[in-house]
């Protein structure tokens, strides 16, 4: 790694050019800034240079594909949202707070669920709970009940959304302690395996809503010609095939980690809440999330530079 640093001043005015080069192993990074005041425009250009840096990890860490872009569509939809210019017919929509927060429940159920179900296939793969024990829709109809019976007992300064995501970690660990409590004096005849159907049901497979492969139609559909031509804005398969398999990948590698890293790792790369919004989940301080954020950093980054030497 080298730095180059190049100063220069105007033959004629009191003008000032600001030139840093970085060379790393594997790229070079540039920054030029120009103007009247020397230290200032040394500090914009040491600025600039950081910024490129930073953007160049990003890169490495590829943060793009980690990143829930859902999420934060969803936050800055929410921010859009106002009052509707005409009022509600009488009769029409919530009639009461109950009425507000069962709509609230029923727009966060299929992600909450599999929220549920991917914490409990991490629990199987590690060894810590053995397949099927606990039920992830039974944990979210606990906390819909719960929600729905005691809407008073959420925290003032935490969403709603928030707070589902509370009652599920508090509603998942009380069924662990019980298992354990309840596995503590039962003795086993057997060894438990894992079968192929259970291993599928565990990672969020639901035999309900069967693949699109089954329902499929023997007489393939006659599309339009606006049909084939492609989306700008849509993501390429190949990069969305990728998504999915680094994806799959990193929570093969996740379920090894302690359990508080494999649930930052769901809450932060997957559900896309931010650092502040986890301390109010786990119930940890923010220093503690920082520091386990930069764990599972530095546990991918290991991860990605081992395969990528096989």
């Amino acid at each position: 790694m080298h730095l180059h640093l190049a100063l220069e001043r105007h033959a004629r005015r009191e003008f000032y050019t600001a030139r840093l080069t970085l060379r790393v192993p594997s790229n070079i990074l540039r920054a030029e800034k120009r103007g009247p005041d020397l230290i200032r425009t040394f500090d914009d250009a040491v600025k600039a240079l950081l910024r490129e840096l930073a953007a160049l990890k990003a890169r490495f860490r590829r943060e793009p594909l980690w990143k829930n872009k859902t999420r934060r569509a969803q936050l800055r939809a929410r921010k859009a949202v106002g009052f509707a210019p005409q009022p509600q017919p009488e009769g029409q929509g919530p009639q009461h707070p109950g009425d507000v927060l069962r709509d609230l429940l029923g727009a966060q159920h299929a992600r909450l669920l599999r929220h549920v179900r991917r914490q409990l296939w991490h629990a199987v793969t590690a060894g810590e709970v053995l397949p099927n024990a606990i039920d992830p829709r039974a944990v979210v109809d606990e906390v819909a009940r719960r929600a729905l019976a005691a809407p008073q007992q959420k925290p003032e300064k935490m969403s709603y959304e928030l707070w589902f995501y509370v009652l599920a970690r508090q509603e998942l660990a009380r069924r662990r302690k019980a298992l354990q409590a309840e596995a503590a004096g039962t003795v086993r005849l057997e060894t438990p395996r894992v079968l192929p159907d259970d291993a599928a049901r565990a990672e969020g497979y639901d035999a309900e809503q069967p693949l699109d492969i089954i329902e499929r139609q023997i007489e393939p559909p006659v599309g339009e010609a606006k049909e084939l031509i492609a989306d700008e804005r849509a993501v390429p398969p190949d990069q969305q095939t990728l998504r999915r398999d680094l994806l799959a990948e990193a929570r093969r590698t996740a379920s090894a980690w302690p359990p508080f890293e494999r649930e930052l790792f769901e809450l932060y790369f997957v559900e896309g809440f931010e650092p502040d919004e986890l301390a109010m989940i786990t119930g940890r301080s923010r220093e503690q999330v920082r520091a386990g954020l930069d764990r599972i950093q530095e546990r991918l980054r290991a991860s990605l530079l081992e395969q990528a030497a096989i």
